[in-house]
């Protein structure tokens, strides 16, 4: 007789059912910093984490205040000197990013963009 498995499911972003696909592009983004290879593309997937968390975050939280400084250097020229400090306020912002519904998400997504679109415009 065969036992039946439970199996658990953790809410990820955008539907997104590995914890890797979701966290990857920020952590490849922090390892590359510093190297000859850190391009815009990873400093736009470090200043996404932050706009959706900004977003996301009750004002005054923890979280808020991290993404606000991950924006602050995010939105500057990033070096090797800033590394832990991003290491640092990421390392806040991912997990509790991760535990965020999946609506919330998109509705944090489609608030940042509408607002970035409305500035280009």
């Amino acid at each position: 007789m065969r036992k039946a498995r439970s199996k658990m499911t953790a809410v990820l972003p955008l539907g997104v059912k590995n914890r890797i696909q979701t966290e990857l592009p920020a952590l490849v983004a922090l390892t590359a910093i510093g190297e000859p290879w850190f391009s815009g593309e990873h400093q736009t997937d470090l200043l996404a984490v932050a706009l959706v968390v900004r977003e996301l975050a009750s004002a005054g939280s923890l979280q808020a205040q991290c993404a606000a400084e991950l924006q602050r250097l995010c939105e500057q020229l990033i070096t090797l000197e800033n590394k832990v400090e991003i290491a640092l306020n990421l390392a806040e912002c991912l997990p509790w990013l991760q535990v965020q519904p999946n609506y919330r998400i998109q509705r944090a997504l489609e608030a940042v963009a509408a607002r970035h679109f409305a500035i280009a415009a």
